[in-house]
């Protein structure tokens, strides 16, 4: 990856701002990311939208955001990711120190995060949006550091590197489209995801 002088000055100059705004390094807040909530969430995406046992159902916020790690293709979840995830109304938001990433993606950020200490506080803030009738996309819309935001550039910078190496992202490395039965729903409530099913109606639709 290449960055131009324009964006390393630019992430130096947030790195600066965020490392004097460092007071002792805090813990993450959310729900863990673990293999067994991709199992969790996965029997609970079954009932509701393959086998229809459920019309709706609610999956915790960290299970359904390691299910989402794992239909990026990271399976199993590292035991060394210990980022926590929250979840609003609005968006699913991924938090944690840079020591708390897995060595290899501290590698692929180095990058952007080379110039920040480890225990600097960093947190992805992921929309939701409709993808037609039968998709759902899941957007990275905005990534801070101590609350001080990445430069747009740099972070497209990054992003498109990411974007290769999972090829369920889209070629910019910030959206996931996940496929879902026709008219059913995808929902973000306070710490947790809800799934509504098929209108009854729709039931027997191919």
């Amino acid at each position: 990856m290449r960055l131009n002088a324009r964006t390393i000055i630019q992430i130096a100059l947030v790195a600066r701002l965020a490392a004097g705004g460092t007071a002792a390094a805090q813990e993450p807040a959310g729900d863990p990311l673990t293999n067994d909530g991709v199992f969790r969430a996965s029997a609970i995406v079954d009932s509701v939208f393959v086998d229809r046992h459920l019309l709706e159902a609610d999956v915790a916020a960290g299970d359904f955001a390691s299910y989402l790690m794992a239909r990026l293709g990271v399976i199993p979840i590292p035991n060394d990711l210990r980022f926590r995830v929250l979840v609003d109304s609005e968006r699913i938001r991924l938090n944690g120190r840079i020591q708390d990433l897995p060595e290899e993606a501290r590698q692929e950020l180095g990058p952007l995060l080379s110039m920040f200490p480890s225990g600097t506080m960093v947190n992805a803030f992921i929309v939701l949006a409709d993808a037609g009738s039968r998709a759902i996309r899941f957007h990275l819309q905005s990534v801070t550091v101590n609350g001080f935001p990445i430069p747009e550039m740099a972070l497209q910078a990054v992003l498109y590197d990411v974007g290769k190496s999972y090829p369920a992202l889209t070629k910019t490395g910030r959206d996931l489209y996940v496929e879902i039965p026709h008219t059913a729903r995808v929902l973000l409530l306070p710490d947790a995801v809800r799934l509504i099913g098929p209108r009854p109606t729709d039931a027997g639709s191919p």
